[in-house]
């Protein structure tokens, strides 16, 4: 799929709003659901957003609220229980693309929590056990001043 760079001032707003997407769990439809804030009415030109879910790709169709803005409202009860990685694109009526808003979630039953993956340890060399000829242990000590 190829993506398109915003062009006009309504992908832009589109895009402002996709960047702040809320996503909830929501018990009384039954489901959980990944939600958006509402469109302001003069972006018109919204027609479907892009989930990809950790890989796949899926098209849906806004939802429209009682006052006639749009919303992203995607169901997530078909997901097994497990941590996953959401990027959502608004698309105009002319095909063009936001740039796209991401958010990582875990999922268990009916609940959606917020997940942010651990950050990977740095390596210590000081604790590194060495091994090896004296030279070459010097020569490693001398390297890292």
């Amino acid at each position: 799929m190829k993506y398109r760079k915003i062009k006009d001032t309504n992908m832009k707003s589109i895009f402002l709003v996709t960047a702040a997407v809320v996503f909830i769990s929501t018990w009384a439809f039954g489901s959980p659901f990944l939600v958006s804030d509402p469109y302001p009415k003069q972006d018109k030109g919204l027609t479907k957003f892009f989930v990809t879910i950790n890989g796949k790709t899926t098209e849906s169709i806004p939802a429209i609220n009682a006052d006639g803005t749009l919303y992203l409202k995607y169901d997530l009860g078909n997901l097994p229980d497990g941590t996953y990685t959401a990027t959502i694109k608004a698309v105009n009526a002319k095909g063009q693309e936001s740039f796209p808003g991401t958010y990582s979630f875990k999922k268990t039953g009916d609940k959606i929590e917020p997940y942010t993956p651990p950050v990977p340890k740095q390596k210590n060399y000081s604790e590194q056990k060495l091994s090896g000829t004296f030279e070459q242990v010097n020569r490693w000590s001398s390297d890292q001043s």
